[in-house]
C-alpha cells in the first residue's frame, strides 16, 4: 500500500472499551499530529476523522469517525493507517522524510556496501533501518551518531565505521 500517494502514518494494535475505540500507534516524529489530517486511508476505506479520547503508555486511544461499535472496530485491528503524501508538510531544505530514504543504498565510510533500506521502524527509542543486501537482513540504529552523509542526488546514505561493532 505504500507508494507516493500515500504515506503510512501509524497503526491500529487494538480496540479499547465497548463504544469501538481504538488504541493507535503513531509513526510520526511529533506522534499526536496524527490527529491534523482531514481524510485516513485504513482496511481499504477513507475515513475523515480521527480523534484523541486520551493517551496510554506508547499509544493513543481513539475515535475514528464510522466506527461505532466493538464489532467494526474488530475488523480494523492491526491494520496501517495512511494518509495522502500532498497532506504532509513541504519538507524543508535539507530535510527528507524518512520512507523516501526506501531502497537508498547503505555504506560505510570506507566505501563497504551494507546493502539498501528496505523499512524503518521505531519501537520507541529511536529509529531503526532495516537494510537487506545478497546474503541477510540487517537493522541498526539510524541516529545522527552513525549518519554521516545522505546523498539525495545518488540515493545513498553514508554511516560511520563505528556502527560496525554492531553488525557481527
Amino acid at each position: 500500500m505504500q507508494n507516493q500517494k500515500f504515506i503510512l502514518v501509524g497503526s491500529i494494535i487494538g480496540k479499547h472499551g465497548l463504544k469501538g475505540y481504538l488504541k493507535v500507534k503513531s509513526f510520526l516524529e511529533f506522534p499526536d499530529h496524527i490527529f491534523k489530517f482531514n481524510e485516513y486511508l485504513i482496511n481499504k476505506q477513507v475515513f475523515s476523522k480521527l480523534s484523541l479520547k486520551f493517551i496510554k503508555k506508547s499509544y493513543f486511544v481513539s475515535e475514528l469517525i464510522g466506527i461505532n461499535n466493538v464489532e467494526e472496530a474488530n475488523n480494523l485491528i492491526e491494520k496501517d493507517i495512511f494518509v495522502k503524501r500532498a497532506s504532509l508538510p513541504k519538507e524543508k531544505k535539507d530535510e527528507i522524510y524518512l520512507v523516501d530514504l526506501i531502497n537508498y543504498s547503505v555504506k560505510l565510510e570506507t566505501g563497504e556496501n551494507l546493502g539498501k533500506v528496505i523499512k524503518f521502524y521505531d519501537f520507541g527509542a529511536g529509529s531503526i533501518i532495516e537494510i537487506l543486501n545478497e546474503k541477510d537482513k540487517k537493522m541498526l540504529p539510524f541516529s545522527n551518531k552513525f549518519i554521516l552523509s545522505i546523498d539525495q542526488s545518488f540515493k545513498v546514505i553514508t554511516l560511520s565505521s563505528g556502527i560496525k561493532t554492531l553488525l557481527s
